[in-house]
């Protein structure tokens, strides 16, 4: 089954992939990627929601992280309960 690549809504709860440090989508769009023909990038701008000083992230801080479509994502959604 496919799934449609696609941007993440603002406010979606996120964490890293193998380390679990949470964050949230501030903002996210999908554009053609530069560098690989015929596939798209999911770029996200995420704000950390925890202080993890040992990987120098603070809470609020805000970084873009691009995930090219075909490729393992450097973080996945996660679901509250």
């Amino acid at each position: 089954m496919a799934t449609e690549f696609a941007p993440l809504a603002p406010g979606t709860k996120l964490a890293t992939v193998g380390t679990f440090y949470p964050a949230e989508i501030v903002t996210s769009e999908v554009q053609p990627a530069r560098f690989h023909k015929g596939r798209m990038v999911r770029t996200s701008v995420i704000r950390w929601t925890e202080d993890n000083p040992l990987a120098d992230i603070r809470e609020g801080d805000e970084e873009v992280w691009a995930h090219i479509e075909g490729c393992t994502p450097r973080f996945v959604v996660t679901a509250d309960n």
